[in-house]
């Protein structure tokens, strides 16, 4: 009777897994979880990828993709073809919808490559997309610098140069418009400052030095007070040379 008892157990379990499985293999296959609306959620204004280009590159076809059987990994790879794209969200909602959502690249300044194809990069120090002055044209230009490991440092360097900038007064006093990195000089930037309280300004380059260390941000605090008076004043000058733990010094036509 026991063994009776267990052989019927053992039926009954065996007959209510094969039930699932069947149940789970129509469910899989129905018709009824086809994908049938690729969502791109949470699309910011302006974004530099549509909608539309990110339904094509998830590349889901409506009608024929089953929910269950979706692999996101490879849709997430397709969509990560989009240089502008950082990082991918999928999320299934059944029955019939696949839902995107999208975190772009932050440009942080304009990439100048050896080549001289103009490009964005990140604060990360990765160069992405082509320049579209329609989309963003108020960035500072890196140039001097190559994309192999070696520059690597050197253009992260510079920016935290450009987030130091930033965060300083400077930003209130002169433009950066270009930083580049020269192998005798180190780091120049070419700057703007109005003279006075005319419309008018000068441009200049600044030596920034070799480094950047701990002390950089602190010299260009000091150097924002000294562009402050050669505004303030009205003087145009030729240079300024600002070496991280060094004087700032100023040439002008007739001297320093």
């Amino acid at each position: 009777m026991r063994d009776l008892k267990r052989a019927l157990v053992i039926c009954f379990t065996t007959a209510v897994m094969l039930g699932s499985a069947i149940s789970l293999y129509i469910a899989v296959h129905s018709s009824l979880f086809l994908v049938q609306v690729v969502e791109v959620a949470d699309q910011p204004e302006n974004a530099p990828v549509d909608a539309q280009t990110i339904t094509q590159l998830a590349a889901v076809p409506t009608g024929e993709a089953n929910l269950f059987e979706l692999d996101l990994k490879e849709v997430e790879n397709r969509i990560l073809a989009n240089q502008w794209i950082r990082e991918v969200r999928l999320q299934k909602r059944f029955p019939q919808t696949l839902s995107v959502a999208v975190i772009f690249r932050e440009p942080k300044a304009l990439f100048q490559g050896p080549d001289g194809v103009l490009s964005y990069i990140d604060f990360d120090g990765k160069p992405f997309g082509r320049l579209n002055l329609q989309f963003i044209s108020d960035l500072p230009l890196l140039s001097g610098f190559s994309t192999d490991l070696q520059d690597q440092s050197k253009i992260k360097n510079a920016l935290q140069i450009l987030n130091s900038w930033e965060e300083s007064s400077l930003n209130s006093v002169a433009e950066l418009s270009t930083l580049s990195w020269d192998s005798q000089y180190g780091y120049r930037a070419l700057i703007s400052y109005s003279l006075g309280k005319s419309q008018s300004h000068v441009r200049v380059t600044v030596d920034l030095g070799q480094e950047v260390d701990a002390d950089s941000a602190s010299q260009l605090q000091r150097l924002s007070r000294v562009i402050h008076y050669l505004s303030l004043h009205s003087m145009n000058v030729r240079q300024i040379f600002a070496d991280v733990g060094k004087k700032i010094v100023v040439k002008t036509s007739r001297g320093s």
